[in-house]
């Protein structure tokens, strides 16, 4: 992202909202900020100062966006991201009484307090000066006055119960770990190594397993794309501090998606920003949606295969089956990796009518340029079939379990 050029914006004119940044900083002192970040008023990022943000930021805005839409409450509210830091947000009015963007700025805990009143003192003439300038610069708020108690963002209503508030707390409390499983290839030739992203506990009562009733609860409730914002965050992180893994040869890392990620209007934007503040290679991320949630989406999976296919991450398709609508998935851009349903190869040794099917999806994924992956192939009789019948590679516990994805940057013996 250029310096001086607001976020996704490219076309528009250069706004120097770098000096925003800078202006809010100076206002704040002496209380020193670690990041600033500006907001329009969907929440969508225009600038940010440093890193890319991570899912407890992304949703400190939004909780801050359906706060601010009530004009009674006070102008800047604070929230707890742990680790001793919090995130306060400030409203941007123009001279219209309307909302014109959302500032945030993570502070020391020790600098804003325990209490909303701790918040409120950082309002000082200054930085309101600052968020009025910041307000003025919005172009698109010139012709269009939104009051400020309208919905700050357009998607479904959701009712926050007490429980939900509890999953949600408790999803940002719960540590977590990043496996990998390697894909297997059956073909000699080709550098690049791909790997599945795998979730895992890290928490001392189940460390590394599969938080499965996590998982449910969250995309259950709506939170599952709070969970996928977690792994992209863990997994750039990760990538960006050991830049050996992909040294001598290129590597992918496919991500699974939720649901609720899928459906989040806000999500597709979260992974530009990440990218673009990462410059890692193109496609060295890819994303995994399975065909029975890809075929429920309808026209929502080709909007966002489109935008990934922009972005320049690869799409896998797992669970393939052998339905017309499954074949439809092949016409949407960007997908390059086919995940064989099970009950496809499971009997590829006695039933012909399977044989048959496997050969012919390779040969349709050799034409559109796609290539096709077996799993739970735990024999090598099964590995020598699915070689023999084309297939590229087999995702199988017994020939490449999962491990933590520290063990890719050791060295090896």
């Amino acid at each position: 992202m250029e310096q001086g050029k607001p976020f996704g914006t490219a076309d528009a004119p250069p706004l120097d909202f770098d000096a925003v940044c800078q202006n809010v900083r100076a206002a704040m002192e002496p209380a020193r900020a670690h990041a600033v970040s500006l907001h329009d008023r969907q929440g969508e990022v225009l600038w940010l100062s440093e890193s890319s943000m991570g899912p407890d930021e992304h949703d400190a805005v939004r909780a801050a966006l359906e706060s601010f839409a009530d004009i009674s409450t006070p102008p800047v509210l604070a929230y707890d991201l742990g680790d001793a830091r919090s995130a306060v947000l400030l409203r941007a009015v123009n001279s219209r009484r309307s909302m014109a963007g959302v500032v945030m700025v993570i502070l020391d805990t020790r600098a804003v307090g325990h209490d909303r009143a701790g918040a409120v003192k950082l309002m000082t003439p200054a930085l309101q000066r600052v968020l009025a300038n910041f307000a003025d610069m919005r172009p698109d708020l010139e012709h269009v006055a939104v009051p400020v108690a309208a919905p700050a963002a357009k998607r479904p209503a959701q009712v926050v119960t007490p429980e939900v508030d509890r999953l949600h707390a408790a999803l940002r409390r719960s540590p977590i770990a990043l496996h990998v499983q390697r894909l297997v290839p059956l073909a000699k030739g080709g550098q690049m190594k791909r790997y599945e992203v795998l979730l895992r506990s890290k928490s001392d009562e189940a460390p590394n397993a599969a938080p499965h009733a996590m998982l449910k609860a969250a995309v259950d409730n709506g939170l599952g794309s709070m969970i996928d914002r977690r792994v992209l965050t863990e997994l750039i992180g990760w990538l960006l501090h050991h830049p050996d893994v992909s040294r001598g040869h290129p590597v992918m890392f496919s991500v699974n998606l939720t649901s609720t990620a899928l459906h989040d209007e806000h999500f597709i934007k979260f992974v530009e920003l990440c990218l673009a503040k990462s410059a890692l290679p193109r496609s060295m991320i890819a994303f995994e949606v399975d065909v029975p949630t890809a075929m429920k989406l309808g026209d929502r999976m080709a909007d966002v295969a489109g935008a990934l296919d922009r972005l320049g991450c690869p799409l896998v398709l797992d669970d393939f089956g052998l339905r017309t609508e499954c074949f439809d998935l092949l016409r949407l851009p960007g997908v390059r990796y086919i995940k064989l349903a099970p009950g496809i190869t499971s009997n590829m040794r006695s039933d012909k009518i399977s044989q048959a099917a496997i050969t012919a999806v390779v040969q349709m994924s050799r034409v559109l340029a796609m290539q096709t992956v077996a799993k739970r192939a735990e024999t090598a009789v099964e590995q020598e079939w699915l070689t023999a019948l084309g297939v590229d590679f087999i995702q199988s516990n017994v020939f490449s379990p999962s491990v933590a994805i520290e063990t890719l940057s050791k060295p090896q013996r």
